[in-house]
C-alpha cells in the first residue's frame, strides 16, 4: 500500500481521538492513552510562577506558559517551548522536545495529565501526537519509527529555523522532499484558513483532533491495529496515591481486557469495572496487594445503592475477593463515577483526618439545631396560646418548647439529606431480631445516666403532660437527631455493622454516642459554680457517661436492625426505667 499511497490518505484507521466533556470543559482523549487530556484554548496564557505552580501532571506546550522550557519531574509539570527565556535558534521545537521526552522513556500512565497549548500549529500538535502516542512510540516494534523520526527532526527544524535553514535537519534530499510533501499536506488547511482570516474563527479543539487523526494515516499501517479494541474510560479515582480505579466499557469481557488495561495504566491499577449493559458491571481487582479485598468494597456499594435490598441482604453486589459484579436481579442504580468513587471510600474510610472533619461538620449541625431549641425554649409563649393554660402545666413550660423547637430542628435537617437513601438513615421497618438481646443494657444505661436529663418536678402538671414529655417527645426527638441524622451522615464514608456481621463499635455509632453524651454534660452543669463542680465530680459525669453507654448500646441496636424504631422503643424504655428508679428513691 505504501507504493501507491506515499501521505497514507487512503487508509482506513480507527478513530482514536474523541472530543470530552469534562467539569472543567471540553478536552481530547485518546483511547490509547485516557489519562492525558489535551486542552487547546486560544486565550490561555499563564505567568511563569504560575506555570512553576501549577498542579502535578501539567504539561505545556509551545507559548502556554510565559516562561522558558523546564522540566520539573518532582512536581511532575514540563513546559515543551523555544518562544521566552531561551535562544530559539539553539532550543528544539517543541514536537523535537517531546520526542525526546517520550524516547528517553517518560511513562505518563502512572497519573492523569492536563496537556494545555494555545494554537494548533503542526509543531504544537506533533507534540500532542506524541505525547497521546507515547507508548506505541517507545515500543521497539513501532514498524514506522524512522518515518516518524524523520518527520519530526524536519518540522521542529523548520519551525525552530525557517525554511532557509531546513539542510541543517541532515536529512538526504530525496527524505527530505518525502517529509516535506507530508509537512506540505499536513499544513494545507492552515495555511488556507490563515490567507483566508478564518484561522481565529474555526474551533481549535475540532480541527486538532482531525489533525490527530491525519497524523495517525502518515505513521500507522492497519496492520499496526489488527488487535485494536476500543476501551472508553467512564470514570476514575485515585485510590491511596499509589492505586488508581477505573470504570470502563468495552466489547470484550474481563478477562480478554486485563492485558490491554494493563499495557495503558501500567501497574497502578487496583481495581476495574467494566460495564458490561445499561446498568451492569463487572468488577475485578488487578491488584493482589490492594489495601482491602473487594468484600469491602461490595460492603461498601450495597449500602449507597438504591436498587440493592441492603436491609434483607437480597439482589446484592457480590462475588468472591478478586471478581464480582452488581446486582442481577435488578442492576445498579449507581453511576460509574460513584462506583468508583465507592471503590475509594472502602480503602480511605479508616482515614482519621477526614473522618475528624466530617464528625465536625456534624457536630456543627448538631449545635445549629441546639441553637434553634434554645432559641425555643426562651420565645415559648406560656400564657399567650394555646388559651387557656395555667402556669405550671407542661405546654406552658420553656422545656416543652425547647424539645419541640428540637423535634422540628430535626425533622427539616433530615428531611433534606434522606430523601434519597432513607435506609441509610434509618428510616425504615426493622429486621431480624437478635437486637432484642440488648434490652436488658438499654435499660442499665437508663439508670445509670438517667435518661431524663429534665428539670421537671412533681408540682408540673397533669400527669400525663409530664409522661408524654419524657417518655416520648425526649426519646423520640433524641434518637430522630443521633442515630438516625447524625449516624447517617457519619456513614457516609464509614462501614457500619448489619443484622449477620460481627459485632463491633463503627465510627458513626461512636460518633453519635459522643454527640449524645454532650447533652448531659452541657444540660446539668448549667449555672453550677466551677468550686460546686470539682467538688462533686461524679455528680455530674455519671449522666454522662451513662448516656454514653446508653448512646453504644441504641446505636448498636441501630445498626443490627437497620431501623430507628428499635432505638426509639428501647430509649422509651430506658426513661421509664429512670423514671420509675427515680420515683421509687423519693
Amino acid at each position: 500500500m505504501s507504493g501507491h499511497d506515499p501521505l497514507g490518505l487512503a487508509r482506513q484507521l480507527p478513530d482514536r481521538y474523541r472530543i470530552q466533556e469534562t467539569s472543567s470543559g471540553r478536552v481530547i482523549q485518546c483511547t490509547d492513552a485516557p489519562n492525558l487530556k489535551v486542552s487547546v484554548n486560544r486565550d490561555l496564557s499563564i505567568s511563569a510562577s504560575a506555570a512553576r505552580k501549577a498542579a502535578p501532571g501539567t504539561i505545556f506546550l509551545d507559548g502556554v506558559a510565559r516562561c522558558e522550557p523546564f522540566m520539573d519531574h518532582e512536581k511532575q509539570i514540563y513546559n515543551l517551548d523555544h518562544h521566552e527565556g531561551c535562544v530559539r535558534s539553539f532550543t528544539l521545537a517543541a514536537c523535537e522536545q517531546a520526542l525526546v521526552l517520550s524516547m528517553k522513556g517518560l511513562d505518563l500512565r502512572e497519573r492523569e495529565w492536563n496537556i494545555l497549548a494555545n494554537e494548533p500549529d503542526l509543531d504544537t500538535v506533533l507534540a500532542i501526537w506524541i505525547l497521546l502516542n507515547h507508548r506505541r512510540i517507545q515500543n521497539r516494534e513501532f514498524t514506522n519509527r524512522q518515518r516518524l523520526l524523520t518527520l519530526v527532526r524536519l518540522e521542529g527544524t523548520i519551525d525552530a529555523l525557517g525554511l532557509e535553514l531546513k539542510e541543517l535537519s541532515g536529512l538526504p534530499p530525496e527524505l527530505s522532499a518525502a517529509m516535506q510533501r507530508l509537512i506540505d499536506h499536513l499544513r494545507r488547511e492552515e495555511i488556507r484558513l490563515k490567507k483566508d482570516g478564518l484561522w481565529d474563527d474555526i474551533g481549535f479543539l475540532d480541527y486538532t483532533a482531525d489533525l490527530l487523526h491525519r497524523i495517525d494515516r502518515m505513521i500507522y499501517r492497519p496492520s499496526d491495529f489488527s488487535d485494536f479494541q476500543e476501551v472508553k474510560e467512564l470514570a476514575r479515582a485515585d485510590i491511596n496515591g499509589k492505586r488508581i480505579v477505573i470504570a470502563v466499557e468495552a466489547d470484550m469481557g474481563i478477562y480478554e481486557i486485563e492485558p490491554l488495561l494493563k499495557n495503558i495504566y501500567g501497574d497502578r491499577l487496583g481495581w476495574v469495572i467494566l460495564k458490561r449493559g445499561q446498568n451492569t458491571y463487572t468488577l475485578r481487582q488487578m491488584d493482589i496487594f490492594m489495601p482491602v479485598t473487594l468484600e469491602r468494597v461490595y460492603d461498601r456499594l450495597n449500602f449507597i445503592d438504591g436498587a440493592v435490598r441492603y436491609r434483607d441482604q437480597q439482589n446484592q453486589w457480590g462475588g468472591s475477593v478478586e471478581i464480582g459484579g452488581s446486582p442481577r436481579e435488578s442492576g445498579t442504580r449507581l453511576t460509574p463515577a460513584e462506583i468508583v468513587n465507592a471503590c475509594r471510600d472502602a480503602v480511605q474510610d479508616t482515614g482519621f483526618i477526614r473522618q475528624m472533619v466530617r464528625f465536625l461538620g456534624t457536630a456543627g449541625l448538631v449545635a445549629l439545631i441546639t441553637a434553634v431549641a434554645l432559641a425555643g425554649r426562651y420565645v415559648w409563649p406560656p400564657t399567650d396560646w394555646p388559651a387557656g393554660l395555667q402556669r405550671g402545666h407542661i405546654m406552658a413550660e420553656p422545656v416543652f418548647g425547647m424539645h419541640l423547637g428540637f423535634l422540628l430542628a430535626t425533622m427539616v435537617a433530615l428531611l433534606s439529606v434522606a430523601f434519597r437513601r432513607p435506609w441509610q438513615f434509618g428510616l425504615a421497618w426493622p429486621v431480624g431480631k437478635v437486637w432484642w438481646a440488648f434490652l436488658p443494657l438499654a435499660a442499665l444505661g437508663g439508670l445509670v445516666g438517667n435518661s431524663i436529663p429534665l428539670p421537671l418536678t412533681p408540682e408540673i402538671k397533669p400527669l400525663w403532660g409530664l409522661l408524654l414529655l419524657g417518655l416520648l417527645l425526649v426519646p423520640l426527638t433524641f434518637e430522630l437527631l443521633f442515630r438516625s441524622l447524625v449516624h447517617g451522615l457519619l456513614a457516609q464514608s464509614a462501614r457500619i455493622g448489619r443484622p449477620k456481621s460481627r459485632l463491633f463499635l463503627s465510627w458513626p455509632l461512636v460518633g453519635a454516642a459522643l454527640l449524645f453524651a454532650g447533652y448531659p454534660l452541657w444540660q446539668n452543669p448549667s449555672g453550677v459554680s466551677l468550686a460546686n463542680l470539682l467538688a462533686h465530680p461524679l455528680t455530674y459525669l455519671q449522666p454522662v457517661l451513662g448516656a454514653f453507654v446508653l448512646g453504644l448500646v441504641l446505636g448498636v441496636v441501630r445498626e443490627r436492625s437497620q431501623s430507628i424504631i428499635p432505638p426509639i422503643i428501647f430509649h422509651i424504655i430506658a426513661a421509664g426505667t429512670a423514671l420509675a428508679a427515680a420515683n421509687f428513691a423519693f
